[in-house]
């Protein structure tokens, strides 16, 4: 997952369970996926444009060695799945 503070990648750590999982915008929520946004996940990862979800929670990030506690956005759509990971913050 990418980390646009630092410019660094990162990975879950192995058997991660994301918790807290919050769907905060687009399918069924009030708040809409930006349609350009929508088009273009659907462009690139296939799926229903309508159905794509922006999602968030917290997972156990591997930090060079470490297990550190981040909040971390994906989008997801049922057809396809999660894609596009991104680390938001640190939670410690």
């Amino acid at each position: 997952m990418y980390d646009p503070e630092s410019g660094r990648e990162f990975e879950l750590v192995e058997g991660t369970r994301i918790q807290d999982v919050e769907i905060f915008a687009g399918y069924g929520k009030r708040i809409k996926l930006r349609e350009e946004t929508a088009i273009g996940l659907a462009k690139q990862h296939g799926g229903n444009p309508e159905k794509w979800q922006h999602v968030k929670g917290i997972g156990v990030v591997d930090f060079d060695g470490e297990e550190r506690a981040a909040e971390v956005h994906w989008f997801q759509e049922e057809s396809v799945g999660r894609v596009n990971f991104m680390l938001k913050r640190w939670r410690e």
